[in-house]
């Protein structure tokens, strides 16, 4: 899934105008990516134009109590992960990189 940030979209400095971004996951219809710095945020989905609504087959999609979407790779989908990701525990660390780098090279 690739979306781009709709213009003039204000209070999202760490995002460009123009700039292509890879949704890593969905988290409570919030789409995490990696934004300018590298890190890996959840943003609002209407701030968003989607460029391509394609979603990895080998992603684990579930649904909330109020039909919210949840979308990760398998190594990410585990309750805590980006807790212990931003807590920077290597095993957490190294596994991130793994699928983003993974994710990256299918789609070039």
């Amino acid at each position: 899934m690739i979306v781009k940030l709709k213009p003039n979209t204000q209070g999202y400095p760490d995002l460009s105008e123009n700039q292509p971004y890879f949704v890593i996951g969905i988290e409570a219809d919030d789409y995490r990516l990696l934004n300018d710095a590298g890190k890996p945020y959840l943003y609002p989905p209407e701030i968003f134009h989607i460029i391509d609504s394609s979603q990895p087959m080998e992603w684990i999609t579930e649904f909330g109590d109020d039909g919210e979407q949840y979308s990760y790779p398998a190594p990410l989908n585990e309750v805590g992960f980006f807790e212990d990701l931003f807590e920077q525990q290597h095993e957490k660390v190294s596994v991130f990189w793994h699928i983003v780098n993974q994710t990256l090279a299918k789609a070039a």
